[in-house]
């Protein structure tokens, strides 16, 4: 889709809304940290047309971006979920922010692959099969849930799944609105 079917709303609309997102003391180190000092993305703009939709999903986000889990495994998830649903936006915003997590190129080559592709750790595995199964089966496999457990605590395990179904959620915004990638976000090889 080239054409939005919604335009992101102005951002003077859409800047006090995230402010409490934003203003927040969040280490220039952090993956993903630069989007505070970005005009706002066409993806929270286009979602902010709906004001109190926005109020409500502004801190999940940031309660993800600033959560439990490690960075480069909450990359490896949602980018995951992006090819799965075919979201490209979200692929985009995340191979960047993947990347500066610590994602290497072949990581990210590798991971519409799959869990059983060589080369990943039985926990990458274990996330990747994640994403599989609730997006096939919508529930986790006593298997996997145990693979996850012997890393994960249960504030890290409610997190992921969070995570996942939010994604989820995001790239059928994103693909249902049209939303167009962000000038400034390069577009991945």
């Amino acid at each position: 889709m080239t054409i939005p079917r919604i335009a992101p709303a102005p951002a003077d609309l859409i800047r006090p809304i995230l402010a409490p997102l934003f203003d927040q003391e969040v280490d220039p180190e952090l993956p993903g940290a630069h989007l505070a000092t970005m005009p706002v993305p066409n993806a929270l703009a286009t979602i902010g047309n709906n004001p109190a939709l926005l109020t409500v999903l502004a801190p999940l986000f940031g309660a993800l971006v600033l959560g439990k889990l490690p960075v480069r495994d909450r990359e490896l998830v949602v980018l995951s979920v992006a090819h799965r649903t075919h979201a490209a936006y979200e692929w985009a915003h995340h191979v960047l922010i993947g990347t500066q997590a610590g994602l290497t190129a072949a990581d990210i080559d590798r991971i519409p692959l799959g869990p059983d592709a060589p080369d990943w750790t039985p926990h990458e595995s274990a996330l990747l099969r994640a994403v599989d199964e609730l997006s096939a089966d919508r529930i986790l496999s006593e298997e996997t849930w145990r693979q996850l457990a012997t890393t994960y605590n249960q504030e890290q395990l409610l997190e992921l799944l969070t995570l996942i179904g939010t994604y989820t959620m995001v790239a059928y915004i994103l693909n249902s609105c049209g939303v167009q990638l962000d000038s400034w976000v390069p577009i991945p090889s």
